[in-house]
């Protein structure tokens, strides 16, 4: 796996440390988002440096690599009603949207 790298803050940019996909990025919560399937539901929050990982073995993995993180069981998932929840984001639309 790749070493991660953090990004600037407020960078708008960021690939996934485990897939290398474009993370999806909100700007009025500084936190970039990945939903790839093969790690689970992935964001880092730039502020603080950390990582908040759904999947229990990503976490783990982030802990392996020294990175700041906390895991957030399926439990707090099912609590706020979020367990068939579905990104409608596209990169392409993104990009669109930006060039506008």
């Amino acid at each position: 796996m790749p070493e991660p790298s953090l990004p600037v803050l407020n960078s708008k940019e960021m690939n996934c440390v485990f897939c290398d996909k474009t993370m999806f990025y909100s700007g009025e919560n500084f936190v970039h988002v990945c939903l790839e399937q093969s790690h689970g539901t992935l964001c880092y929050f730039e502020p603080d440096q950390c990582w908040f990982a759904a999947s229990e073995s990503t976490a783990l993995e982030l802990g392996k690599r020294g990175l700041k993180f906390h895991f957030i069981p399926r439990s707090v998932f099912e609590n706020a009603n979020l367990t068939e929840f579905v990104c409608d984001y596209k990169e392409e639309d993104n990009k669109s949207s930006q060039v506008s």
